[in-house]
């Protein structure tokens, strides 16, 4: 009886110790990125740079891209993700879209099907309603329109002004499932 108890004791004892390293660690994680975020926000108040930095060619001025000219790329978020402008200044993708303006990084639903988060990127690019499609939203009960983007992030997406998508673990999933609704004109 002695043994059993101690034993039992023991493994409280783990759990315990186990689950305050893990409390600990995720506080650890969450602080020094909000800390992260504030001493940018902070640095960007107080030191703003105001040197532009291009590089030229004196052979060939003419046959420079532009960055204007150069197609975006979209990072699509995993299950439990989030785009800018959720959590404040926090970044999933480790600030990518604060480095440069055609880096796009949607709010997709966290925990929403993959089709469900496919049409919401279609949406995102283009501008519109969400619009799940009749079937579906009965099929599994929800609404059949979601969030109004009065304007796209890139309305101008065709075959002449591609995207490049980068999907970070579900995200892959809702990019190929896009494209495949594409394909299909649905």
């Amino acid at each position: 009886m002695i043994v059993r108890w101690w034993i039992t004791a023991l493994q409280l004892t783990e759990l315990f110790v186990s689950s305050l390293v893990h409390l600990v660690y995720g506080f650890y994680i969450f602080s020094t990125a909000v800390a992260g975020d504030l001493s940018q926000a902070l640095s960007d108040c107080f030191y703003k740079n105001n040197v532009e930095v291009s590089l030229k060619s004196e052979d060939s001025k003419e046959n420079l891209t532009s960055t204007k000219d150069l197609p975006p790329i979209v990072l699509v978020h995993g299950i439990f993700g989030f785009g800018k402008g959720r959590l404040g200044g926090l970044s999933y993708f480790a600030g990518a879209e604060k480095k440069d303006d055609r880096v796009l990084v949607p709010d997709l639903g966290s925990l929403t099907s993959v089709y469900d988060r496919a049409r919401e990127l279609f949406y995102y690019l283009k501008g519109g309603q969400v619009d799940y499609g009749e079937e579906h939203s009965k099929a599994c009960g929800h609404s059949q329109f979601g969030r109004i983007y009065e304007q796209g992030h890139y309305p101008e997406w065709d075959e002449d002004h591609p995207i490049h998508f980068v999907g970070h673990s579900a995200g892959a999933q809702v990019v190929r499932v896009l494209q495949q609704m594409l394909a299909d004109k649905s």
